[in-house]
Parts: structure tokens; sequence; C-alpha cells
């Protein structure tokens, strides 16, 4: 029985089939790290065009609130008269 038990773990086409067998899922694990290497590589490739987009938005947002936050100029109103000693920038032809 121990001669039986250690001829078939010395089987020589046992341990080629096994053999082939592992080469085989290791064929198929490399390329399924190829694949996720891919796949990662193209989900970084988004992330970083998305963080220049959101970075571009945000400086073009910046920019607009400095626009908006700029002080106005003044316009005229009934609590703001026309100051009547201030010169005149523009005389009518009908007045000559």
């Amino acid at each position: 029985m121990v001669n039986e038990l250690m001829q078939n773990d010395w089987d020589l086409e046992k341990i080629l089939r096994q053999q082939d067998e592992l080469k085989v899922k290791l064929l198929r694990a490399q390329s399924v790290v190829a694949e996720c290497k891919a796949g990662l590589a193209d989900l970084e490739r988004r992330l970083e065009c998305r963080a220049v987009s959101i970075d571009e938005r945000q400086r073009n947002s910046a920019a607009n609130n400095s626009i908006r936050n700029a002080r106005p100029p003044k316009s005229r109103s009934l609590d703001n008269p026309v100051n009547p000693d201030a010169a005149v920038a523009f005389s009518p032809r009908w007045d000559r």
C-alpha cells in the first residue's frame, strides 16, 4: 500500500497535467491583473480630467465672484441729485 501511494504521488503524467493546469490558472490570473491595471489607469485618467475640470470651474467661479463683488459704478437716483455746481459735460445743440 505504501508503494502504491508513492507510485501515485510520483505519477509523471499527473504531475505534468497539474503543471499545465497551474500554468493556465497563472495565465488567467495575469490576464485579470492586466485588465485591472488597465481599468485603474482609465479611472485615474478620468479622475484627473474631472479634477482639472473642477479646478477650472473653481477658478472661473472665483473670478466671477470677484467681478460680482467689485464695487458697482454709482448710479444716479432721486436720492443722489445732480450737483448744479458740477461742470457741464454735454451741451445740446438747440441750446446754442
